[in-house]
């Protein structure tokens, strides 16, 4: 079952804004080589500067970026960030080692072209202006992953004053986890969930959600309203994850000797979004909707389902009769709710998982 969004698309966003960000590193080294080049008596015009800067940058992005981010990306965003940008550093430099020398072959100058390409300061300048490029990149990648998709609102600013928000929230908790962890052992079962983690990631990613927190085996995965009930992105979410486990779980009962299975619980309601912390800041969410979507994830086990959602947020899915199936388990009192709440489980038609 796919996502609403595909990976080729969300990688391709990417792709084309890393090409954008290359774009305006161009022009901005333009404007600084047109004024050198202005007080050194050339009086080449701005545009040809612009031009030959800003469509190579542009190729470099489009290059770089969309290697790193199809290809490279997902085998070296496990590796400490030091390896993962040298490795790409050599990769940067073989590429433009290559393209200093495939320039003047064209031009009919390939006279001893490796000794000269390795002697010239302007092939040194070059690799050392998109090495840097490419470490930004891939820390702004990075920086994208640790915020889980929040970065740009962290960096703009945006929580820095408490604001209200009408968000989606889902609780994934794994089934029989203090069994397991008896089971395995407290270091297998750590490298249990790291790998549980990482498989659960693109789903989240896919589906425009944000991570918010890990608490032992438990994850908190957030929307926004309008994202979260596009397409049933917060449903699709969960079903992604379901299908993922499933094709992965011959490695895990070979490897831990279980297939984990989880549980989630999803509500919705209006929370109050801030930024708190002075060292190591943190985006938080308060409300009623957080521990609602809680409590209702720890009524899975009673009722004997994998997934529960509130009435209020089956209502704004609005799901098409012909696509989902729906069915009501009751009004359950939720620890800390004055009213019980209806609850439903929810499956997409012809679902094999």
């Amino acid at each position: 079952m796919a996502t609403t969004l595909s990976k080729f698309q969300r990688r391709a966003q990417r792709t084309l804004s890393i090409a954008f960000a290359w774009l305006l590193a161009g022009a901005a080294t333009a404007f600084f080589h047109w004024v050198v080049a202005r007080s050194l008596g050339d009086h080449s015009s701005l545009q040809s500067f612009v031009s030959f800067h800003g469509w190579r940058s542009l190729l470099w992005g489009l290059l770089g970026g969309g290697v790193y981010i199809f290809f490279l990306r997902d085998r070296l965003r496990s590796l400490p960030f030091s390896k993962a940008f040298l490795i790409m550093s050599l990769l940067v430099l073989a590429t433009v080692l290559v393209y200093h020398l495939l320039i003047p072959n064209l031009v009919g100058e390939a006279t001893n072209a490796w000794s000269t390409a390795l002697r010239e300061p302007w092939m040194w300048a070059d690799f050392i202006y998109r090495d840097v490029l490419m470490g930004a990149t891939m820390i702004m990648v990075r920086l994208n992953d640790q915020f889980a998709t929040g970065s740009s609102g962290f960096l703009l600013g945006r929580y820095a004053k408490p604001r209200q928000e009408l968000r989606i929230f889902m609780f994934l908790d794994m089934r029989s986890s203090t069994s397991i962890a008896e089971q395995i052992g407290d270091t297998r079962y750590f490298q249990l969930l790291n790998e549980l983690f990482t498989d659960i990631t693109d789903p989240v990613i896919y589906s425009e959600g944000e991570i918010y927190q890990y608490v032992g085996d438990e994850i908190s995965v957030s929307w926004d309203l309008r994202k979260g009930i596009k397409g049933q992105r917060c449903l699709r979410c969960f079903f992604a994850i379901r299908e993922k486990l499933a094709k992965r779980a011959a490695h895990y009962n070979k490897r831990y000797g279980i297939v984990p299975v989880f549980k989630a619980g999803l509500h919705y309601g209006q929370v109050t979004t801030g930024e708190i912390g002075l060292i190591k800041k943190q985006t938080i969410f308060s409300g009623d909707a957080v521990n609602t979507a809680a409590h209702i994830q720890s009524s899975c086990n009673e009722l004997g389902v994998d997934l529960l959602l509130s009435k209020d947020l089956l209502d704004v899915l609005a799901l098409a009769p012909d696509k989902w199936t729906s069915r009501s388990m009751g009004e359950v009192h939720l620890k800390g709710k004055r009213r019980n709440v209806l609850l439903f489980t929810v499956e997409p038609m012809g679902s094999k998982v």
